[in-house]
């Protein structure tokens, strides 16, 4: 298992750092190095500020590592390109929350990704606002409509009942029934506050782990923090081969429903950018 826990080798390049914390002011400058080798290291993107704008540049370069073009919903196997999910249907405009459900297969046919939670379900909401009152109405929570802030406008993505979201991937067009694995994947976050610093107390809140088709890790890490309300974290790694078949997310360090605290970091997600699913190798 590799973890990454500090950059130090050079394989593995910080893309951009924002304003990790008020101890860790270190501004974006970093560029991304090419992809590595099949038996290299993964390319490590990670970013985390105030806004959008801190991680911006990061999310791009991401993109571009992980291939042009964003291929939406055409069908597959393509050679090239990466895939996306915003949850906002397409239309910044739709404030609507939809049902907790799992497995969520809104993008299993068209994007080749199926979510699953040991939760309730996942569901897709606006911080605040809607028809059914977004965040603040589906976790019976008023302040979660100040606490979060989308990178892209209007929803974000959430498990309930739980914190966990596990991805897993398919070629798209096939409906579910050809697996798949992918290069990369990465994801934004908001509200992520817990980062470790040394002390054996402080824990990451927010922590990612790639699988490989026999549910081995490949990698895993912590995502940056940002403490503040509403700021944004991005993590993302990039292979130089299509040897990833799942993804776990854990978002924040307990499940949706208390207020955002000390004690409690709750954390939601917005993007999540993968390659293009390819077919799986020796099944």
């Amino acid at each position: 298992m590799q973890t990454k826990q500090s950059v130090t080798n050079s394989n593995i390049v910080i893309a951009a750092f924002g304003l990790l914390s008020m101890l860790l002011p270190v501004s974006q400058s970093a560029q991304a190095q090419d992809i590595p080798s099949r038996d290299s290291a993964p390319v490590v993107f990670q970013a985390a500020g105030i806004n959008a704008a801190s991680i911006q540049s990061t999310v791009d370069a991401f993109r571009a590592a992980l291939g042009i073009p964003n291929n939406l919903n055409n069908p597959g196997p393509l050679s090239h390109g990466r895939r996306e999910i915003n949850w906002d249907g397409g239309n910044p405009n739709i404030l609507d929350t939809t049902a907790p459900v799992t497995p969520f297969n809104v993008f299993l046919n068209t994007r080749g990704s199926q979510f699953t939670t040991p939760g309730l379900g996942l569901s897709q909401a606006p911080p605040s606002g809607g028809p059914q009152g977004g965040l603040a109405v589906l976790f019976a929570n008023a302040t979660y409509g100040k606490t979060f802030r989308t990178f892209s406008p209007s929803r974000l993505f959430t498990p309930v009942g739980s914190n966990i979201t596990n991805a897993s991937f398919f070629i798209p067009g096939t409906n579910g029934t050809v697996p798949a694995t992918v290069r990369g994947f990465g994801a934004v976050f908001t509200d992520v506050d817990q980062q470790p610093d040394g002390n054996p107390n402080h824990k990451a809140s927010t922590l990612i782990e790639y699988l490989d088709k026999d549910s081995r890790i490949l990698f895993s890490s912590s995502v940056p923090a940002s403490p503040g309300g509403g700021n944004l974290s991005f993590f993302g790694i990039v292979f130089g081969d299509a040897r990833i078949a799942s993804v776990r997310i854990q978002a924040g360090n307990v499940a949706p429903g208390p207020s955002d605290d000390a004690r409690h970091d709750i954390v939601m997600m917005d993007d999540f950018i993968y390659g293009e699913p390819q077919l799986l190798q020796g099944k």
